[in-house]
Formats: structure tokens, sequence, C-alpha cells
């Protein structure tokens, strides 16, 4: 067992295998063109988060580049320090891989330098970490094949070279001639300091004969890791720091595209958006796993639901089946419509939606536009509301996929966070409403510019015709314009508020306050709606939580256990099922089953220490085969023997030869 690591055998006869069938005859027959809308929409999201995830880190990937392409017409000497950038990528630890693949492409394309990245768990020892260090650096490209065959005959000259003599890199460096090789160590504070400090020194050794950059990645603080240098290393290096965006951020910007536009025809739902954010924060995912998880919501939407076929725009009728149109008469918001129809006398288009298919889908197109028009009006009253809440300078800032969470679950309209902005504005300075009023001119909508533009300007008219320009105007709600007046009535004390007495302008400058609070008011009432009240949110807003809990979430040992004990459910045959035994009791052993979940069985009944000649004899005994197919029967007992390794449940025994240590238990 431990020489072999593959065994080959041919099935002569004997029971078929055992492999399950996807029956596609009951899928719906609109499903190759519900996956030309998945592929096609999809791609227009991918391409919006791609623009995104471009322009995040530009400015520090820019920054960055700028540095190793300034170090590269840098004269190098012997006495000079190694560049060194530090780059201050947060806690994110599974953002920093994409960061530093991102910024490899932009050094190796914009520069003539070579990209070399490093990681922890790669390079346990300065010998494995120059080793990497070579290896990837003399194979940046498939069209090294003959410099190879040069770098190798110039070593043939001399002594042979060992893989991870730097001497290597100098040869594939001069023959390649470029500038510098750029080392980027991803999670520099996961490295041992002295290797680092090793590995940095060895690098100043080689400088003069080959250029080199050094990155550092840090999650902490720049402190961190200059503590866990030693003093020789620090002498070698000169460091420039650059700060990143941070992941949450990223995140934040990500969900923003992945929700915001016209032209967004599926957005999440409250259960789902909530899942994937939490599953962000609790497992400290990268974005990458996010984008992910959002396409696999696109995938199940459109291949779950028939109805996901509304969505194109240029749908016709003559590509919908009877089927289709009756399931849109069995969604809960076409009941909810119905109801809502009957209720304000309009028997006759109930009737017509009911028995006139045309009818319904005439229908279904204007009221799916409707409803995804007041979904990307209620996205941009988001956006108003986030912007609004930064202009107040006291008031916590809630991120904008809370709000929308929110905001899909019918919680938003009459919710604290809109109370206190409200409040804010009452009481808010002519000063601080300068600011409000600039941030709802970039977000209001055409028909109502006109009324934000006049409000501006009689505010501005208000503070140009104020005397005292130093101190702003306050409204009556402000608490500077309120006074205590303390009575004493049967010798209790009582307080009562009473406003102060008004000049001109501040009246004025109260009633601009009330009618800019009224609007908005009114325009967070209309815009902050129910989803779930909405005709055919079903179709336009995803919000099925079953697929995702078991894809984000998943309990592998769990289903392997169960796939183990009882194959018959898992392969869907008759074959697998519990035998009977001879005194007419069920046994849980058969022949017929997989010789994996035999094994599995007689492993769970063994101890911590299993014989491996008792398990082939008890598995032999089993299986009832004869003399001539006991070769057979070896080669199934290896496979599973080799299996149940492969998973971990059992690995080789130290202190027996013969026995194998049994690693799990089932259900711990």
């Amino acid at each position: 067992m431990e020489h072999q690591k593959c065994y080959v055998f041919n099935r002569q006869g004997g029971r078929p295998a055992k492999k399950r069938r996807l029956n596609n005859s009951n899928l719906p027959s609109s499903w190759p063109l519900r996956e030309t809308t998945y592929n096609e929409l999809w791609a227009a999201q991918e391409k919006r988060i791609n623009d995104v995830l471009s322009e995040v880190n530009k400015a520090t990937t820019g920054e960055i580049t700028a540095f190793v392409s300034a170090a590269a017409t840098e004269s190098r000497t012997s006495a000079c320090r190694i560049p060194t950038g530090l780059v201050v990528a947060g806690p994110s630890i599974a953002s920093h891989r994409t960061l530093f693949e991102h910024l490899g492409r932009d050094i190796v394309t914009q520069t003539r330098s070579a990209f070399v990245l490093l990681t922890s768990a790669e390079c346990p020892n300065l010998k494995t970490l120059l080793k990497d260090l070579i290896k990837n650096a003399t194979a940046r490209s498939t069209e090294d094949d003959e410099d190879d065959e040069v770098a190798g005959n110039a070593s043939q000259k001399g002594p042979k070279l060992l893989n991870y003599d730097l001497q290597l890199l100098y040869l594939w460096f001069r023959i390649q001639n470029l500038d510098q090789v750029v080392v980027a160590f991803q999670d520099s504070e996961a490295f041992d300091g002295s290797l680092l400090g090793e590995a940095i020194e060895l690098f100043k050794f080689w400088s003069d004969r080959v250029p080199f950059v050094l990155l550092f990645g840090i999650a902490t603080t720049v402190e961190t890791l200059e503590n866990k240098l030693p003093r020789s290393a620090k002498r070698c290096i000169e460091g420039q720091k650059f700060d990143v965006t941070q992941a949450d951020k990223v995140l934040e910007r990500v969900f923003h595209a992945a929700i915001d536009g016209d032209d967004v025809p599926l957005r999440l739902g409250p259960s789902l958006s909530t899942q994937l954010l939490d599953r962000q924060k609790d497992h400290v995912q990268s974005v990458d796993a996010f984008i992910e998880g959002l396409k696999y919501a696109y995938m199940s939407h459109f291949y779950a639901n028939p109805l996901s076929l509304l969505l194109r725009q240029d749908i016709r009728y003559e590509q919908l089946s009877s089927d289709d149109i009756e399931a849109v008469r069995n969604l809960d918001s076409f009941r909810q419509l119905a109801e809502r129809l009957l209720d304000d006398g309009e028997a006759a288009l109930v009737r017509y939606l009911l028995e006139s298919d045309i009818v319904l889908f005439k229908n279904v197109k204007e009221q799916l536009e409707e409803g995804q028009l007041r979904i990307s009006n209620m996205v941009k009253a988001i956006e108003t509301l986030y912007a609004l809440r930064r202009c107040s300078p006291k008031m916590p800032i809630i991120p904008r996929s809370s709000l929308y969470v929110r905001a899909v679950s019918g919680e938003l309209n009459g919710s604290p966070a809109v109370r206190e902005l409200l409040l804010s504005v009452k009481k808010a300075s002519s000063d601080i409403l300068v600011q409000i009023l600039d941030a709802l001119l970039a977000s209001t909508p055409e028909d109502a510019l006109s009324i934000m533009l006049s409000l501006r300007e009689r505010l501005v008219a208000l503070m140009e015709s104020n005397e005292d320009s130093s101190t702003p105007l306050r409204s009556e709600h402000d608490l500077r314009n309120e006074t205590f007046r303390t009575t004493i009535v049967a010798q209790k004390v009582e307080l009562s508020k009473q406003k102060s007495a008004l000049s001109k302008k501040d009246a004025a400058y109260s009633k601009l306050v009330d009618e800019c609070h009224s609007r908005l008011e009114a325009y967070f009432a209309e815009m902050f709606i129910n989803p779930q009240e909405l005709f055919l949110h079903e179709i336009f807003l995803y919000d099925l939580k079953s697929p995702h809990k078991d894809a984000f979430t998943p309990r592998p040992r769990y289903a392997v256990e169960r796939a183990l004990s009882a194959p018959q459910d898992y392969l869907g045959c008759d074959c697998c099922h519990s035998a009977a035994g001879s005194d007419g009791t069920e046994s849980t052993l058969s022949s017929t089953q997989p010789s994996t979940a035999i094994l599995y069985q007689l492993y769970l009944e063994s101890g911590s220490l299993i014989n491996v000649s008792d398990l082939w004899s008890a598995f032999q005994a089993i299986m009832v085969d004869d003399d001539d197919e006991q070769s057979l029967t070896m080669a199934l007992f290896q496979r599973a023997l080799a299996e149940l390794r492969c998973l971990g449940l059992i690995k080789s025994s130290r202190k027996k030869t013969d026995h194998v240590a049994k690693l799990a238990w089932k259900g711990l």
C-alpha cells in the first residue's frame, strides 16, 4: 500500500457501475433562451463590476508602478539600499492576492521588470524561498525555452549550480535584458523575521548584479513589520508607504455596482443580500468570493425560474408557452394584484387577465417595466439618503448595503435612519443646508431639478443678505433659539420651553427649512416602498435562500458520512439497499454496495487501531467471491482503503506496521 499509488483493473461482468444520470426531459423548453438571457445579462453585470474593481485601486497601483519604474532609472551600486514598497492592504488577507496579481500584471506590462509573488506557506526557509524565487522568475513566459537552454549552457561552463543559487537568476536576468526583479511578499507578517532578514541581506549582496525591488504586503501597521525585521536588514532597505483601499470599501462599491443603474434587470432580495454580506464579514473572504456568489444567484434564478425569461427586453408572446402564462397566474403577487383590482371595482380587467393570454402578456410587460423602475428609483433614494447623512457632521454613517437591505425589506420608510436625517435638516444651520441642497442637486431627477434650484437660490440670497457673515442663519427648531423658563407653582418647580424672538431673516430661513423638510419627507415616503407588494417581484427580485445556504455554508463531512452510510440515497438504485441476514433480521452490509461504503461500515465498528488483515478478512467474507475473483476483490479492497485515506479517515500507524489509525468518528 505504501509503494503503490494507483490500481487499474478491468471489470469482468458482475454488477453494473452505479452512475445516476440526469434526466433532461423534464426541463422547460424555454431553457435555451433563458441560458442566452443569463449570459447576456451577467456579461453586462460583470463588466460593471470589473470597471469598479479596475478603478478602486487604480490610484494606488499607479503609484506603486511609478515607484518601481523610478527605481529602474536610478543607478545602483553596492552601497545603495534596496527600494522597498510597504503596501498597507488592510486586515482582509483574502483580498491581498487579488491586489498583488493586478499589481504584477501592471508592473510587467508597463515596465521592463520581472515580478515574483511569494507567500509564507510556500517559503518555510531560505532555501525554499530562493528556489521559488528563481523558478517563478525564470518561468515568467512560455517563450523562454531557448533562453533556458542558453542559461543552462552558460552554467555548464563552470561547476554545476544548485537550484537555489542566485547565480541562475543572474544568468537568466542578463539574457532577458531586464531592468530589475520585483519580489513581492504577499503576507509579510506571516514570514519569520529572521527569514526575511536573511533574504533581504542576500538580496542586498546581489543588488549590484541583479537590481531588486521589494514589496511587502502589510495587514496591520508598518511598525509591526519594522519590529520584526533585524536591525541589519533594516539598514539594507529604503521604504516608501502605500495605502490601499480597504476591502470593506471595495465590497461596498462592488455591491453598489450590482444594484445601481437603470439597466440592472435583476436585484437581490433582503435575505440573500444579508447572507452574502454576513458571509463576507464572518469569514473575511475576498471580493472575488462575493462576485462568485452573485453569479451563482443569477444562475440559480435563471435556471430554477422559467418566468425569468420575461427579463428579456425583446421577448415576444410567441416565445412563451401556455405553461409559462399559467405560471404567472399562480404567482402570489398576481393574486394580490387581482384582490386589489377587485377592491377597486375593476372586475372586468381581472377577468381579461384570467381568460386572455395576450392581455396578460401585455400587462406583464408593462407592470414589469414599472416595477423595475420603482426599484431603480428606490436605489437612487438610498443613494440620496446616504449622501445627505454624510453632510451632517455628527450623524453616524450607515453603509449603503445596510440601507439597501432595509429598503428591500420594506423597513426603511419611517425608520430611525430617515427620521434622524429629517430632524437634522430641521435643525441644520445655513452652511450645512447648502451642502444638503448641493447633494440633492446631484441626485435629483430632471422633473424636480427646478424646485431644488429655486430652494438653493433663495438660500444663497438669504445668506448674502446676512450682515454678519461669520454667523450662519438658524431656524426656529435650533436649540439656540429656544429658552427655558422656570416657574414655581404650589412649591413645585416647572420647566417650560419658549421660542425666542426670531429676526426676519431667521424667520425666512425657518420657512425655507420647513419647505425643504416637507419635500424630503414626501420624497422618501414615495420612494421607500415595500418591494414585496409589487406585482411580479418574484421575477426582478431574487431572494430564494435555499440553494445558497447549502452552497455558501456546506457540510461536506455530513454529506460524506451520509453517502457512505446510505449509498442508495445518492445512487438511486435498488441493489444498494440493506440485505436480509440468515436469521431474518436486516443487515446493513451487502456485497452489492460500493466497496468503499462496505469498508466504511467495518471501519465504524473498529477501534482506534485497525488490523488491516482482519479488515481484509471481513471484507472478503462480505463480498463472498470465488477464489478465481480474489484478485478483483483485493483490488476493490485496496482502492476502498486508499479512498478512506484520501478522505482523511485513516492513516498509517508507526506503532504497528500492519495497522492503520482511525482519525475520525461518525458524528463528531
